[in-house]
């Protein structure tokens, strides 16, 4: 699994140097978003302990650049980290913290004025450390999501909105972290 999420970081980053000389004369945008994501199962089993988790997270931001066409479509990349602490049965306290890297696409749909509404998804690597004083745990997995949202550009300042669902692609076995979750974001940046 080390190896899958390796060549898929290097063929992420692969991308985006392909895609550099194009974002330079293309529009585009930097965006920074803080936000909470809700745990799709918030009683997990971890360490073969059965743990209760917050359901919402601590700690969730999210770093994108995106190169635009004008026919509306986006390509870019998108750093997102969320935390999840936990209780186990013994006293005891520990973290599940989520850090993912994806490719993501969009697609815009108002061409003009201040209001721009889109549709998104992304693929890419994801990597979740489980720790507690007795014990830590580092899994790989395949992340996805969908991404629903909107932003107001005025000039070359952007704010913002947005919803998406990010699924984990966990082997299974049953004492396995799974960080799926659903967020909702809020943000600003830089557009060109």
């Amino acid at each position: 699994m080390h190896l899958v999420c390796a060549r898929a970081i290097a063929l992420l980053l692969s991308a985006t140097l392909v895609m550099l000389p194009g974002a330079a004369a293309a529009g585009g945008a930097v965006l920074f978003k803080g936000g909470a994501m809700r745990l799709q199962d918030d009683n997990q089993v971890i360490d073969l302990q059965p743990r209760s988790l917050d359901d919402i997270s601590h700690g969730t931001f999210a770093f994108s650049w995106e190169a635009r066409k004008k026919s509306g479509v986006a390509l870019g990349m998108e750093f997102l980290t969320y935390r999840n602490d936990f209780s186990p049965p013994a006293a005891q306290t520990g973290e599940a913290k989520t850090t993912v890297l994806q490719f993501v696409g969009k697609k815009y749909f108002i061409d003009g004025g201040a209001f721009h509404p889109y549709v998104g998804a992304g693929i890419g690597a994801g990597r979740t450390n489980v720790s507690y004083p007795s014990f830590s745990d580092e899994e790989y997995t395949l992340a996805m999501q969908v991404v629903l949202g909107f932003e107001l550009r005025f000039d070359n300042l952007s704010f913002v909105l947005e919803g998406k669902h990010l699924y984990h692609d966990i082997e299974g076995g049953g004492n396995e972290y799974n960080p799926t979750a659903t967020g909702l974001f809020a943000g600003m940046g830089l557009n060109w």
